[in-house]
């Protein structure tokens, strides 16, 4: 598609445009071109017409004064004015998905909906404080809570399918999303209570390498640290290993039989207060981020600010212990 020479439009017009006049449905048009890669998947993809596609397409081009696509051979490519309306569709369609979920929530009855995500090391006392404090505050608010991979659920985030994410700080940040430092942490090694090792004052990384461990899965970012730091340590990887990155099943482990693991200090603290295992005093360095709150920048609501308040203070106070 090609605009006419001497269709200019003021940069001052074209924002005119997109904050009062520009529609969903020619938002939706982009992004359907964008999923598609041509005009003809973008028609089949909404169920209309290849010429319906390019008439819209056509009004917006020349609203704007802008090229949104290039053609290349069959399939289109879209240019950065084209990618930013995407982006804001998709921003868009997420926060309606939200209020229809919110709306169909009250309807039947509560008082609104709160979608958190949240990774193995968020499972802590704080995030369990933090959510008795929100019950008890909002007792009809629906609360869901659920445990995937960080990209998963950025992906779920962008969606609108969670509200916030509590995860390890990641050096390649989106930066579509916010994070705010939630708890500082660190790993620490925690062997069985019931390990015949367990009563030992001193126990050397050799001496541990010939035990019986639970290891993180591979393709994981824990994995690929784990591994690294224990060829720092120059020493080869254990061999006999229970592969697993699920929280209550290492616990559940670590109860019955004698084992070693590396865990974050907040969860070995609880575990080791129920008697579950024996932190050891040895340095552990595998180079992961503190816990973060991860939110969409500049979407937020009563019930996710009155949680991450709650999950803050929490937090503290856990941090202080």
């Amino acid at each position: 598609m090609v605009i006419e020479q001497g269709n200019a439009v003021s940069p001052e017009a074209a924002e005119a445009f997109v904050m009062r006049r520009m529609s969903l449905r020619q938002l939706r048009v982009l992004k359907a071109l964008a999923d598609a890669g041509s005009l003809s998947g973008a028609a089949d993809l909404l169920h209309v017409t290849q010429p319906a596609i390019s008439k819209t397409l056509s009004e917006v081009e020349r609203a704007l004064g802008q090229t949104l696509i290039a053609r290349r051979g069959r399939n289109i490519r879209l240019t950065p004015v084209a990618r930013r309306l995407v982006e804001l569709v998709e921003r868009m369609d997420a926060m309606l998905r939200r209020g229809g979920e919110e709306v169909a929530s009250l309807v039947r009855g509560t008082s609104g909906e709160l979608l958190i995500g949240a990774t193995n090391a968020a499972l802590t006392d704080a995030l369990s404080d933090a959510l008795a404090r929100m019950k008890a505050e909002h007792p009809l608010l629906a609360i869901s809570v659920r445990t995937h991979a960080l990209t998963t659920m950025f992906e779920d985030l962008r969606a609108g399918r969670l509200d916030l994410v509590i995860a390890r700080e990641v050096g390649d940040a989106p930066t579509d999303l916010e994070s705010v430092l939630l708890l500082p942490t660190r790993e620490v090694v925690a062997i069985s209570a019931m390990h015949p090792l367990a009563a030992q004052r001193r126990i050397s990384w050799e001496t541990l390498n010939d035990q019986a461990w639970i290891w993180p899965l591979p393709g994981t970012r824990s994995r690929a640290r784990r591994d690294a730091f224990w060829q720092k340590l120059g020493l080869p990887l254990p061999t006999n290993v229970i592969q697993t990155d699920d929280l209550m099943l290492t616990m559940g482990m670590l109860r019955r039989s004698p084992l070693v693991t590396i865990m974050p200090l907040h969860t070995a603290q609880v575990a080791a207060r129920d008697g579950i295992v024996r932190i050891l005093s040895l340095d552990v360095d595998l180079g992961l981020g503190n816990l973060c709150i991860w939110q969409l920048r500049d979407v937020n609501s009563p019930p996710v600010q009155h949680f991450k308040n709650a999950l803050q203070a929490a937090s503290a106070a856990a941090a202080q212990a």
